[in-house]
């Protein structure tokens, strides 16, 4: 059985599929731009002039109670593949909205500030997300920085001690969020001013840290189609939008050096393209070079790059996996794709002195073009093995 972004899929069959929610609403379409006089006296701004005027435009939004946001959930993080499911945010898996799996996670921890749940900040769905239930308490109300263990049921997320570290795909969405939230809620609706700052452990104060962190995700991962589209939804339910997911230019304007970023120039257009290229098609079948040994008790990962593939559809791949694992634990295996989201092609079983198996995937809607990752996680200590190599068919 395999896992598309975690909903249960047996030969093609999706297992579990979602009840029917009455009058719950699921939305998603592409993503829109902000109305042209929205952010009007934003010109030539930077700092706190910058952050006071941005402050002004998204104030006094359209509050929604707690149990309001969850229904809005249903709209605001909706899967675009999959009707009656919900993208949960760490893990990057599609659940049904109706599973009860899934609770609502304060991005900015609502005991930075103690604001809990009250109408306010406590129901801001700029960063309430949806998350795995296990997944939401790990996190807990630390603050985010780089490093520590990895998140059960939850790959590519750490944590340690006194911060938390979200998968690649979702760190600018994170980053964004708090930005969003420092510059919302400043002190003036009988809620704490919520500042970021430098630190961790900032327990019940009004301030989320680490600062400088966040601002390298925001600029690593740049808003994508599925956050643009949230900002949009929610513009829908509480007539204000994310500054920083419209404009991610502000983040260094306010709390960097008031200069934005240089992406660098532009490549130049080839000036005279071949009409008919006699190049052979490129490949979208890649295998694994060379063997990697298995991480004693931890975490191996082994990438394939793909480049030049026109496949107009994913939905019939597969991965073809060679592992030399002696019989004295478990393994789970997962690929990644080019975006960060993932597939579980095997969790936690015996593996046997020797595993040899054709994983059949159904990557619609991924991006065929870019790095895909294996990720074998070794449960046994003292005894680890060998990935031989691995192959990815994309058709």
């Amino acid at each position: 059985m395999l896992t598309r972004k975690g909903a249960a899929i047996l030969t093609g069959i999706v297992v579990g599929a979602s009840a029917a929610l009455g009058s719950v609403a699921f939305a998603y379409s592409e993503p829109t731009d902000a109305p042209a006089d929205y952010y009007n006296g934003t010109e030539g701004l930077t700092g706190d002039e910058l952050k006071s005027v941005l402050h002004d435009i998204i104030d006094d939004h359209n509050a929604l109670t707690y149990s309001q946001v969850k229904t809005a959930i249903a709209d605001t993080d909706a899967d675009p593949n999959n009707s009656g499911n919900i993208i949960l945010m760490y893990s990057g898996v599609s659940e049904p909205y109706s599973s009860g799996s899934w609770n609502r996670e304060h991005t900015w921890a609502k005991s930075h500030g103690d604001f809990g749940t009250a109408v306010g900040p406590g129901t801001d769905l700029h960063h309430l997300r949806p998350t795995l239930i296990d997944v939401n308490s790990r996190r807990s109300n630390l603050d985010f920085d780089n490093g520590g263990q990895e998140v059960p049921n939850a790959p590519g997320n750490y944590y340690d001690g006194d911060s938390f570290e979200p998968r690649d795909a979702v760190k600018g969405d994170v980053a964004r969020m708090l930005f969003y939230m420092a510059v919302r809620w400043e002190g003036d609706d009988s809620f704490a001013d919520l500042e970021l700052n430098e630190q961790v452990n900032n327990g019940k104060a009004p301030y989320h840290g680490k600062l400088s962190v966040l601002m390298e995700w925001s600029q690593q991962d740049p808003p994508d189609a599925f956050e643009k589209n949230r900002n949009d939804v929610i513009f829908d339910y509480q007539n204000n939008r994310n500054p920083f997911i419209d404009h991610p230019e502000w983040v260094n304007a306010i709390w960097g050096d008031g200069e934005n970023p240089d992406p660098g120039p532009d490549p130049d257009p080839d000036p005279d393209p071949d009409p008919d290229p006699t190049d052979p098609p490129a490949t979208c079948d890649a295998t694994s070079s060379g063997p990697v040994t298995l991480k004693d008790n931890g975490i191996t990962t082994t990438d394939i790059a793909i480049s030049g593939c026109d496949t107009d559809s994913l939905a019939n791949s597969s991965i073809a996996v060679d592992i030399t694992h002696p019989d004295q634990g478990e393994l789970s295996i997962y690929l990644y794709a080019p975006d960060g989201s993932y597939y579980v092609l095997k969790r936690n079983g015996g593996s046997g002195a020797d595993l040899t198996e054709t994983y059949s995937v159904d990557l619609s809607g991924e991006t065929a073009n870019g790095t895909w990752t294996l990720s074998v996680k070794d449960y046994a200590s003292g005894n680890t093995g060998t990935i031989n190599e691995w192959a990815v068919s994309l058709s």
